[in-house]
C-alpha cells in the first residue's frame, strides 16, 4: 500500500487498523447488519473480538503463491515473476501465466489486474494459435 494511503488511514479517528490477523468469524444478522468480528492473531493464534459496524479488508500485500512454489519462478517475497517466457505475462514455465497482485512488479490496483486479465486472454489465444499451427495436420 502506498505510504500516503497508510498515513491517511492512520489519521482517521473512526478507523482501527488490525495488522497480522485474519478474520476468524463475523457476527450480526440480516436486520441489524454486521455487529462484530473475531480476529485470529497469526503469531500466537490468540482470538480477539471487536465490535464494529463496517469492515474493509486489505489483501494482496503478501502473495498467496505457496501453491506455485517449485513450479514457477518467484521473487524473494513470493511474488510470481513474469516476462521471462515468450509472452509478457507468462511465467518461467511455458503456458503458465500470472496476473494481478500475485505478479511481481504489478501495480497492486484492481483496475490494473482487470486490464492484465484482459491482456492475458489475448496472450493465451496467441500461444494456443502458435501451438495449433505447429501441430501436424
Amino acid at each position: 500500500m502506498s505510504r500516503y494511503l497508510i498515513d491517511r488511514i492512520d489519521a482517521l479517528p473512526n478507523v482501527e487498523v488490525h495488522v497480522g490477523v485474519e478474520v476468524a468469524a463475523l457476527e450480526g444478522d440480516r436486520e441489524s447488519g454486521l455487529s462484530a468480528a473475531v480476529f485470529r492473531n497469526f503469531r500466537d493464534g490468540a482470538m480477539q473480538r471487536c465490535a464494529l459496524r463496517h469492515m474493509f479488508l486489505f489483501i494482496g500485500a503478501e502473495p498467496n503463491s505457496d501453491w506455485a512454489r517449485g513450479c514457477v519462478a518467484a521473487d524473494s517475497k513470493g511474488f510470481i515473476v513474469t516476462g521471462g517466457g515468450a509472452l509478457p505475462l507468462e511465467t518461467s514455465r511455458a503456458g503458465v501465466f500470472a496476473i494481478g497482485d500475485v505478479r511481481a512488479g504489478s501495480t497492486k490496483r484492481v483496475a490494473a489486474a482487470v486490464g492484465e486479465g484482459a491482456a492475458v486472454v489475448a496472450q493465451i489465444h496467441s500461444m494456443l494459435s502458435e501451438r495449433a499451427a505447429k501441430e501436424p495436420k
